[in-house]
């Protein structure tokens, strides 16, 4: 079964993020969008990440697009915002993101993220 919201399979959450160690940066955050990208991020970029999709979520932001380079990591974060999500780039292809998924991922990079 699918969601309405993006697509993805309800039994294969679209995303994850977990928490790992790097030997020179310290605590870093894994976001896992299925097999389709990979990418590393510090806390810090995790919750600046996070307000931007909050930002875009919400219509506190006109950007059009959400572009984050971590330190740790070989890979890229871009999103395009479209009228019902993200649509976040990837080595195989797009990888939509509805505006539910949005922000719990966004809340799962960063709690202290999430709007009051």
């Amino acid at each position: 079964m699918s969601t309405p919201v993006s697509g993805h399979k309800t039994d294969n959450p679209p995303f994850s993020v977990t928490d790992t160690t790097h030997r020179g940066l310290g605590r870093l955050l894994v976001l896992r969008l299925g097999d389709a990208l990979k990418v590393r991020l510090t806390p810090i970029e995790a919750h600046t990440l996070a307000l931007a999709m909050f930002a875009v979520r919400d219509g506190r932001s006109p950007e059009k697009e959400l572009f984050m380079c971590p330190i740790a990591s070989d890979p890229i974060f871009v999103a395009r915002v479209e009228t019902d999500g993200l649509q976040v780039e990837t080595p195989a292809g797009g990888y939509p993101l509805g505006w539910l998924d949005v922000g719990a991922l966004a809340a799962a990079l960063s709690p202290a993220a999430v709007p009051v």
